[in-house]
């Protein structure tokens, strides 16, 4: 009998033992997430620290450094020695050219539809046809809005008949939309999902093909000794998209929490259930069309000359098997 009962015992003991053991320990790290707190971009992050799946991919992130985006946020991330963040593609690439010790490791987003151009509800502007010869708000010369409308002005089959006017800010776009100073301005997610009963969309980006706006980038430093971190940060990052896709209403109550004021819980779900949608957001594999797509954006700006020899750029081999193609 007492042979049976520690038998018993220790059978029952191999499961939470194999547990333990099959669970690595987590490490405490910090990283930058561009626009993180204010823009869904960078959302899964949030729905991964909510959820657990950095501390079961052995990874323990301690903080998020918020960035507005630019080259700004890489010079902080690389300079206050952080391994791993998530910025603009065109950050990266012109940080890579500059000589930062930099790659992508995995893509974050592959579509724009989060921006999108509105105007007032009583203009009469419906479409982008009724937009040539009128005035449309974008942030600044040579921006990304810039790119993004001169787009899709050519994919609505009026190419360069937009008369764009720089504006700065999108709050300032659309204090100048309801003053009458431009026809149509640039709104984005969250925000549009917080103000739609102000505006009437004039137009969307859905029309255009997938583009890669937004990577993840890894050092040089942190690719050669912390390679388990590193696949450990892209896995959280993949199952928190499968889980927003799969539940978007429980993953806005995640994201809400985690932004704070800044995103109340029915505009995170409104804005959350949008993006899931569309499939705003990639588990991290590389489509090169996509982002080749952008680069050629980068092109028309002036911010890169040439094709882009990727084979210096990216690094896929952090991903899951299924996922490097």
């Amino acid at each position: 009998m007492t042979i049976t009962r520690h038998l018993t015992r220790a059978l029952a003991a191999v499961p939470l033992l194999g547990a333990l053991l099959a669970t690595p320990p987590a490490q405490a790290l910090e990283i930058m997430a561009s626009h993180y707190g204010a823009l869904l971009n960078t959302a899964p992050i949030a729905v991964a620290l909510e959820r657990g799946d950095y501390a079961r991919n052995g990874v323990d992130v301690t903080d998020v450094m918020s960035s507005v985006g630019g080259g700004t946020g890489i010079r902080n991330m690389v300079g206050g020695g952080l391994g791993y963040g998530i910025v603009s593609t065109s950050t990266a690439l012109a940080g890579i050219k500059q000589g930062m010790d930099i790659r992508i490791v995995h893509t974050a987003i592959r579509r724009v539809d989060d921006l999108l151009w509105v105007t007032r509800p009583d203009s009469g502007i419906s479409s982008i046809k009724d937009l040539v010869g009128k005035k449309v708000g974008i942030t600044a010369p040579k921006s990304s809005g810039e790119l993004l409308v001169n787009m899709a002005f050519e994919a609505a089959g009026y190419p360069g008949k937009a008369d764009m006017v720089a504006l700065g800010s999108v709050g300032s776009g659309l204090s100048a939309l309801e003053q009458g100073g431009v026809d149509a301005a640039l709104i984005l997610e969250p925000l549009y999902s917080a103000r739609k009963d102000r505006y009437k969309v004039a137009f969307s980006l859905e029309n255009l093909p997938s583009m890669t706006p937004t990577v993840g980038v890894a050092t040089g430093d942190f690719m050669r000794k912390n390679p388990e971190q590193l696949r450990g940060l892209l896995a959280a990052w993949r199952s928190a998209v499968n889980f927003i896709y799969e539940n978007p209403e429980e993953a806005a109550k995640m994201v809400s929490k985690r932004y704070g004021d800044t995103l109340p819980l029915n505009v995170a779900t409104i804005s959350m259930k949008r993006m899931a949608d569309i499939k705003y957001w990639s588990q991290g594999e590389f489509d090169m069309d996509a982002l080749n797509i952008w680069v050629k954006g980068m092109e028309r700006l002036g911010e890169w000359s040439g094709p882009v020899d990727w084979s210096k750029v990216l690094d896929n081999s952090f991903l899951a098997a299924d996922l490097r193609k």
